[in-house]
């Protein structure tokens, strides 16, 4: 019997609810046992009311975030998916799995649940697993081989996010295996084995735990930019989440070289352009 928490931060969401969780009820099919768990920020839309109305017909619950927020975006996520790996390990840890899904366009569209379903069943490879995207996205999570810190902490971003994907398509390209090795990623989806995660935490610091050691510096300055670690104190808040993982509880994670999402065509390409 196979158990599973699908999980994700909500802000200003509405109108990407009803088909995110039409995305989620599909997902549930594939377990003998689900939950959701809802980290909730104050919005200036109806989130909150649209919540409440799924709430009858989905087993949800909402954690609702009553604390002010910080000026700093990536500080009130890590916030917000602290309070559900909270709820997690002080009540729901029973659970085989848990998922991390973004409530926006980014998992809106539908899915391709043949994909998630082949993923589970090749689960011994795997701790923590995270998909392609033909448009591909989201290298502020990403470290893989040598590209262990922030591609934002250079004086030439965009230098370095072509080369990371340049770097990831090649593997993509020619990996015999579906599982490309990552020691962070994202792309608004991540499915985790429970027990490999424990004492994990979310920060968006960019000090990073020891496994994730690697002279940044000498690594930018081989394609000639500048490593600005002084100047940019936060980080994407997974990276810290995901080293921990490896560090305390040797977690393996992978990228699965097949497309859970049709092609992501919203602002988040804009880094891209």
């Amino acid at each position: 019997m196979k158990s599973c928490l699908i999980c994700g931060c909500v802000k200003n969401c509405e109108k990407y609810l009803d088909d995110v969780f039409g995305n989620i009820r599909r997902i549930q099919e594939l377990f003998d046992k689900s939950k959701i768990i809802i980290s909730f920020d104050i919005s200036t839309d109806f989130t909150l009311k649209k919540l409440v109305e799924l709430k009858k017909t989905f087993d949800i619950d909402i954690i609702i975030n009553k604390e002010q927020q910080t000026n700093i975006r990536t500080v009130n996520i890590e916030n917000a998916r602290n309070k559900i790996i909270d709820k997690i390990y002080n009540q729901h840890d029973q659970y085989d799995y848990f998922i991390m899904i973004d409530m926006d366009d980014v998992s809106s569209k539908p899915i391709e649940i043949e994909v998630l379903k082949d993923a589970l069943n090749e689960n011994h490879i795997w701790d923590g697993l995270f998909f392609n995207n033909q448009n591909y996205y989201d290298f502020w999570a990403l470290s893989f081989k040598e590209f262990r810190h922030s591609c934002w902490h250079t004086n030439n971003s965009k230098k370095i996010i072509n080369i990371m994907n340049d770097e990831l398509k090649k593997l993509f390209q020619e990996e015999t295996s579906n599982f490309i090795a990552c020691q962070s990623a994202f792309g608004g989806f991540g499915i985790y084995k429970t027990k490999k995660f424990k004492n994990c935490r979310y920060k968006s610091k960019i000090k990073l735990p020891s496994a994730a050691d690697v002279s940044m510096k000498n690594v930018f300055e081989k394609y000639n930019v500048i490593y600005k670690s002084n100047s940019i104190i936060y980080d994407c808040e997974h990276r810290y989440f995901h080293f921990s993982s490896i560090e305390q509880n040797n977690a393996q994670l992978f990228i699965y070289n097949k497309n859970l999402f049709p092609p992501y065509t919203g602002e988040h390409t804009n880094i891209l352009n």
